[in-house]
């Protein structure tokens, strides 16, 4: 299949995400139907948002999910007990810099030693982008897989587009309920 074909594909199907997140999502709240929805479609397994907290300024872990036949025990304990500062693991960089992350070697690319328990549930490679609007970064995707899609430059704008659109909803949805309210952790690209 060609790039360009792939990465239309992609746009396709995050389009659609983005019409089920207008419809579902509340404040910063992630259902698991889209979470498992983004995950599937780039070919993953396993996938978690983590938010930025207003009362820490830390990035917790707010939601899991993981496709049924993925034994990812230490995984899911691991993640669901970590909270990251900018400055730690691939979610923390990625909300820092603003910008995708997409690996075809989590071990060379994650930390430990979430990398090793990801391994060890036959997950090979992730993708990680933020939820994030000119105004800063109100979570992380992380998304691993054991054959997920293939980077190209293409599909990084695919899914900095994506996040940016996941962004605006939750702006929008916390604006609406609390007219002060700004996105935690916002940084200077």
């Amino acid at each position: 299949m060609k790039t360009s074909e792939s990465s239309t594909r992609l746009k396709h199907r995050l389009d659609t995400l983005v019409e089920l997140a207008d419809k579902s999502l509340g404040g910063t709240e992630i259902p698991s139907n889209l979470l498992a929805g983004i995950a599937r479609a780039f070919s993953c397994q396993w996938a978690t948002f983590w938010e930025v907290s207003s009362t820490d300024g830390l990035l917790c872990p707010a939601k899991l999910w993981n496709e049924d036949g993925v034994s990812a025990r230490q995984l899911e304990q691991d993640t669901s007990s970590r909270k990251l500062t900018m400055s730690e693991g691939t979610a923390g960089h990625v909300w820092r810099t603003q910008r995708p992350v997409w690996t075809a070697d989590i071990v060379k690319d994650m930390c430990l030693p979430r990398s090793l328990h990801a391994k060890s549930a036959g997950l090979e490679g992730g993708v990680w982008f933020a939820l994030k609007t000119d105004d800063g970064v109100y979570g992380v995707i992380e998304l691993l897989g054991r054959d997920p899609l293939p980077a190209t430059e293409e599909a990084l704008i695919v899914v900095e587009q994506f996040g940016i659109s996941l962004g605006r909803i939750i702006e929008s949805r916390r604006f609406s309920s609390n007219p002060t309210s700004t996105p935690h952790g916002a940084t200077s690209a």
